[in-house]
């Protein structure tokens, strides 16, 4: 593998930005493998929108990439009641949106609502409910919406009309949702119970504002199911109003957004470039090659999945860069009572599951598939281990371990003496990645020591995650990178109703843990709580763990300062530096 050029060839980029511009080129580059979902912080999911979000929008305070420590952002200053169920955030005199508007406390309150709303079916609704009232409220809306399409028994007719609907929903959400603007710059949180990582919660894009007026040019509500309808075409560049170092100028569809510097924002002097450039670029060993002859300076994402990733890593070069990472790839079962299709799921059985994992030689994977070895280690849980202080993942008692005697005798225990019995299986997964190899080995692998026959279906990435939200999959692979530095950051993905809950697995000795670790303020015994939750998960195992997964960057330290690699991906574009003094 070559190393990367010293002398880089400048290439013009043809940006469209309304009419026909003249080629141009921004001051730093990278290549994302994924094109974007939604640019929507209260909608989005998926980590490469994050990374984007994260230019657009800011939120009341960030963590610090180099010492993890959390530090102003939108708010100035903040302090935190003796009981530690208030916190009052003094927004930033000089915050102002890309459009020169003032960001002000209602701000945040609007996207918070919006994102407790079940009408915007947002995954990450949850968070909030550490909010005092945000659980009632969503529950309320749930019902107020089913109660509105439900006829009066006596006319036949709705008794009211959706504005009436949304009018009653606005005032009980300012009547019983802990969250209040003392003014314009001062916004006070009242939570539910004393939440150790709220402040880490309030550094994650979901919680981030959105400028209500550029938002509310595009919702309506819908007379018949009473719901406010969002069009997202609210972010694209000639709608996106955003609070962050950057404003959107070019967002072209698979193939590249143009970031330019916020002129409003109000930390711009410390700003390392004024303009970042995305290139989508889906197939990896092409993003290499394009990398490689100087048409991007950064590459974030090579799915260590690939045969690529490893060559890389075995690779003298010495813009590779690798970590350990606070992220796990799984393979979901869909654990509803019966499949999409109507028929009955084996896989509501937990046996059935169980033995599928234990039949997964994982070692196999990461030297023979990832070809990684002890650099990709094999999971057999969810949270990855060291990375989380003063929490350890209980490794020991779980169940996603190579072990195809025990295997079978409970795949027989369940029902099914001769695997062959087991059918209407497959593996669902997108054609993006390096997925294929992996679903290969693993239906090699419940062949030989199951003898159960499954099924590939490999789909595009936007139909494979539409399937996987509607739980229209059988079995399909699957990813999670946790979001803030908690347990609850990956555990709560398996909360009854939790919209990242995509394997539907439900279980009400779970969700109680769950809720007394939320409940229990001594540390030691609230991660005990924790612990014996994942075990509860683990040994029912509505997922197979398969290995946790590192970071791989391929950046020049030498031209590109500001991008410390780091478990949980903070990052600080808008402090990114490139020289490009060695042309």
């Amino acid at each position: 593998m070559k190393h990367f050029l010293a002398s880089i060839v400048a290439v013009a980029l043809l940006l469209a930005t309304g009419c026909g511009d003249a080629p141009q080129e921004a001051d730093f580059r990278f290549i994302s493998t994924s094109a974007h979902h939604f640019l929507d912080p209260q909608k989005m999911s998926w980590s490469h929108d994050i990374r984007v979000i994260e230019c657009l929008f800011e939120t009341l305070v960030r963590v610090n990439p180099l010492s993890d420590d959390i530090e102003p952002a939108a708010a100035e200053r903040w302090s935190v009641s003796d009981d530690g169920l208030t916190y009052t955030f003094h927004l930033r005199p000089n915050a102002r949106w890309s459009n020169g508007d003032p960001v002000t406390a209602n701000d945040f309150i609007y996207a918070w609502r919006r994102g407790m709303l079940p009408d915007l079916a947002a995954d990450y609704t949850q968070l909030f409910y550490v909010i005092d009232g945000a659980k009632a409220f969503f529950d309320w809306r749930v019902d107020q919406l089913e109660d509105y399409l439900a006829p009066d028994a006596a006319t036949g007719h709705t008794t009211t009309n959706a504005h009436q609907l949304w009018s009653r929903a606005q005032q009980r959400f300012a009547e019983t949702v802990g969250i209040k603007a003392e003014n314009d710059h001062t916004l006070v949180i009242r939570l539910a119970r004393p939440t150790a990582y709220f402040l880490e919660l309030c550094a994650f894009a979901t919680l981030m504002p959105v400028h209500p007026a550029s938002v509310e040019q595009h919702v309506t509500l819908n007379e018949s199911s009473g719901m406010l309808v969002q069009n997202p075409v609210w972010t694209k560049p000639e709608h996106i109003v955003g609070n962050g170092p950057y404003t959107l100028t070019t967002w072209e569809f698979k193939r590249r957004l143009l970031l330019t510097a916020n002129p409003h924002y109000w930390d711009r002097a410390s700003m390392g470039n004024e303009s970042i450039m995305e290139l989508i670029v889906e197939n990896p060993q092409t993003a290499l090659l394009k990398y490689d002859q100087g048409e991007a300076d950064w590459l974030p994402s090579i799915p260590t999945a690939l045969p690529i990733a490893a060559d890389l890593v075995a690779s003298s070069r010495d813009d590779i860069h690798t970590g350990p990472a606070a992220g796990t790839y799984f393979y979901n079962f869909n654990c509803l009572p019966k499949f999409a299709d109507g028929t009955p799921n084996p896989l509501a059985d937990s046996r059935v599951r169980r033995a599928l994992s234990m039949a997964i030689d994982r070692q196999v994977i990461v030297n023979k598939v990832t070809r990684l070895g002890d650099r990709q280690p094999t999971a057999s849980t969810f949270i990855p281990p060291d990375t989380l202080p003063g929490y350890s993942p209980p490794a020991d008692e779980s169940p996603a371990r190579f072990d195809p005697t025990a295997a079978r005798a409970l795949l027989a225990t369940a029902g099914y003496s001769h695997g062959a019995a087991l059918t209407g299986l497959s593996i669902l997964y997108n054609t993006e990645g390096g997925h294929s190899a992996i679903a290969q080995q693993i239906k090699h692998s419940w062949q030989t020591h199951l003898g159960v026959t499954v099924q590939l279906q490999a789909v595009e990435s936007t139909h494979f995650s539409e399937r996987l939200k509607n739980q229209d999959y059988t079995i399909c692979r699957s990813s999670w990178f946790g979001d803030y530095r908690d347990p609850t950051t990956f555990l709560d993905k398996f909360l009854t109703g939790n919209g990242n809950n995509d394997c539907a697995w439900s279980d009400p000795d779970f969700d109680r843990l769950m809720a007394d670790a939320a409940a229990e303020r001594n540390p030691a015994a609230r991660l005990a709580l924790l612990r014996a939750a994942e075990h509860l998960m683990l040994q029912a195992q509505p997922i197979a763990p398969i290995y946790h997964y590192i970071n791989l960057w391929v950046y020049n330290p030498r031209r590109v300062t500001g991008l410390p690699l780091n478990p949980w991906k903070i990052r600080r574009l808008d402090r990114v530096r490139v020289s490009r003094s060695d042309r």
